[in-house]
C-alpha cells in the first residue's frame, strides 16, 4: 500500500503600504480568495498593513524577519512607485526604493531569496484600472448603469489615481477616496482575467506562489530596477 505524502500549505507574508482596511489590505485579501479557486493553488497569507510607504521601507526588514520566524515560507513586499502625495516635478525612482528595502532586509538578516520585492508601476489604482467591468459595477447604481470603457495601458498613465478620481466625479458626482471605496472594489472584483494582463500583477502573483498559475502568461523577469 502506497503511503500518503502530507504536503504543507504554503504560507506567505505580505507587507503593504496602506493602513488596516485600506485599499491594498482589502483588495489583496480578495485577490487571494480568487487565486485559491484556481486549479492547484492553495496558500495562506498574513497581510501586514504598514500605514505608509516610508514606514514600509524603513521597517520592512524587521517585519519580514518576524513573519519568517513565525512560519511564513516567503514574504512579499509590495509598494507603489508613486508616493501618496508626489511633488509635481518629483522624479520616481524604483532603484532608490529597492536599495533602501534591500538594505533594511540585510540589516534584519533576512535570508536572500525569502523576501521578494514588487513595485507597482505608478500605483495600486493602475491594477484596478485594468478591469473596466469591475469599475463599471462599482460606479453603477440601480437607477443608472455605467459602462466604463477599457483603459489604455493603465500602468503607463502618469496619474492613475487622478484618472480614478475623474471617473468617480463623472459617473457618481463624488470624490474618490481609496479607503472608502476599497470594499466596493473587492465586492465587484469577480475574477483576475483583466488584472493578469498587467505585468507587475503577474510578477506579484509569481512572487506569492513561486510560480505562475496554470494557463497564465508566465511572468518573465526583466531588468526592472524596482524589482528583485
Amino acid at each position: 500500500m502506497m503511503a500518503r505524502i502530507k504536503t504543507q500549505t504554503l504560507r506567505v507574508g505580505l507587507l503593504v503600504e496602506c493602513g488596516r482596511d485600506g485599499l491594498e489590505d482589502v483588495l489583496c485579501r480578495r485577490i487571494f480568495e480568487l487565486l485559491c479557486v484556481l486549479p492547484g493553488i492553495t496558500f495562506e497569507a498574513d497581510v501586514v498593513p504598514m500605514d505608509n510607504k516610508r514606514r514600509l521601507i524603513q521597517e520592512c526588514g524587521t517585519v519580514a524577519a518576524r513573519l519568517l520566524g513565525d512560519g511564513c515560507d516567503r514574504v512579499v513586499i509590495l509598494w507603489d512607485e508613486r508616493p501618496a502625495w508626489p511633488q509635481q516635478d518629483e522624479r520616481l525612482c524604483w532603484h532608490r526604493d529597492r536599495q533602501d528595502v534591500l538594505r533594511n532586509l540585510v540589516q534584519a538578516r533576512v535570508t536572500e531569496g525569502r523576501a521578494h520585492l514588487v513595485c507597482i508601476e505608478r500605483e495600486f489604482e493602475s491594477w484596478l484600472l485594468h478591469d473596466h467591468r469591475m469599475l463599471s459595477a462599482v460606479l453603477s447604481t440601480p437607477a443608472h448603469r455605467v459602462r466604463v470603457p477599457a483603459q489604455s495601458n493603465p500602468h503607463q498613465m502618469p496619474n492613475p489615481k487622478g484618472t480614478m478620481t475623474s471617473l468617480f466625479r463623472q459617473h457618481r458626482g463624488r470624490r474618490y477616496v481609496d479607503v472608502q471605496h476599497a470594499r466596493d472594489f473587492a465586492r465587484c472584483l469577480q475574477d483576475l482575467n483583466s488584472l493578469r494582463r498587467c505585468e507587475s500583477f503577474r510578477r506579484f502573483v509569481h512572487c506569492l506562489l513561486g510560480r505562475s498559475p496554470e494557463g497564465w502568461t508566465p511572468y518573465v523577469s526583466r531588468d526592472r530596477r524596482g524589482d528583485e
